[in-house]
């Protein structure tokens, strides 16, 4: 069953959701609309319809966000979602149903069903991803840093497997208080015990740590912290899934300087995993800021890289 789902984004940023009527299955939690796309319509049709008759509304512009199947016993669910914008009309609960605009950041403290977990993760989550390339001094580091912060870049891995764990975790906190004031988060590379650091903003798992119990990584995390995961295969996008990670890169995309002699799996096969999987997917692996229309075009989060960003001045 194809459904299309609707994250409405008004001109002042503020994010449109409703609440499921009490009697309903999942009474009581919010929702992003939406409904099931009709044999003979297109997305934009069956969004528009569905919209107008909830909430009284339509919209003009849209921007694919994140496709999430849902395999059941009895049928297979498609979620097909879409920030939109571009509101007509005021909106109002046609169903009885209880209607609010809330900023972006609210959506974490909402109650959603399950499968919306991944939507809400995909709306606070920017389009573009650095992962840190070799530096020979921490200001080489900083410098660099602090040059794509004032770029726009909001989400940074901080990788550098040269290093022992002292000066590693000493460069973190100074790359963490250089990133606040820009609201940008720093991933680190390290053990589930890591996340009780005041200063640390999550973790990206190496793939060999998807082994690792979901557990251990509830047990020291607090709200707010990311956890993904760095993925080169189908095995591996199921072990995220089953660590409850937020999101994934998925590598390589294409022949990359730093891996000369790994495989790519190409766009094709990136785009069949990236739609096979329940995450927001950052395609990593030769690719560059010209790609991420392609990429979210084909279904993923964006692009994640290290040259592309690492190396402009």
């Amino acid at each position: 069953m194809h459904v299309a789902v609707a994250v409405i984004r008004g001109e002042d940023g503020r994010i449109l959701i409703a609440k499921r009527p009490d009697d309903k299955h999942m009474g009581g939690l919010w929702e992003f609309p939406g409904g099931k796309v009709e044999p003979d319509e297109d997305f934009k049709t069956a969004l528009n319809r569905e919209l107008q008759e909830e909430l009284d509304i339509s919209v003009s512009q849209f921007e694919p966000l994140i496709t999430i199947q849902h395999r059941y016993p009895e049928k297979t669910v498609l979620l097909d979602t879409w920030k939109v914008s571009g509101v007509q009309g005021t909106p109002k609960g046609n169903e009885g149903q209880e209607v609010q605009w809330v900023e972006p950041e609210q959506l974490t403290t909402l109650s959603f069903p399950p499968a919306n977990g991944p939507i809400v993760n995909a709306v606070l989550l920017p389009r573009q991803y650095m992962v840190t390339g070799l530096f020979s001094s921490a200001a080489e580091l900083i410098e660099k840093v602090s040059r794509q912060l004032e770029n726009g870049l909001r989400l940074i891995q901080f990788r550098a497997p040269w290093l022992q764990e002292k000066p590693y975790l000493h460069l973190a906190r100074e790359l963490h208080h250089l990133c606040q004031p820009f609201n940008a988060k720093l991933l680190l590379k390290g053990n589930p015990e890591l996340l009780q650091e005041s200063w640390c903003d999550g973790i990206h798992l190496r793939s060999d740590q998807l082994s690792v119990p979901a557990s251990e990584w509830k047990k020291y995390r607090r709200e707010g912290q990311w956890l993904a995961a760095s993925c080169h295969n189908e095995e591996q996008l199921l072990e995220a899934e089953a660590a409850e990670v937020d999101f994934v890169t998925l590598s390589p995309v294409r022949p990359t300087k730093s891996h000369p002699g790994r495989l790519s799996m190409g766009q094709e096969r990136a785009t069949e995993l990236t739609r096979g999987s329940k995450l927001p997917v950052y395609w990593l692996g030769g690719l560059g800021r010209s790609d991420e229309q392609l990429a979210v075009e084909s279904g993923a989060q964006g692009v994640a890289a290290i040259g592309a960003f690492w190396s402009i001045r």
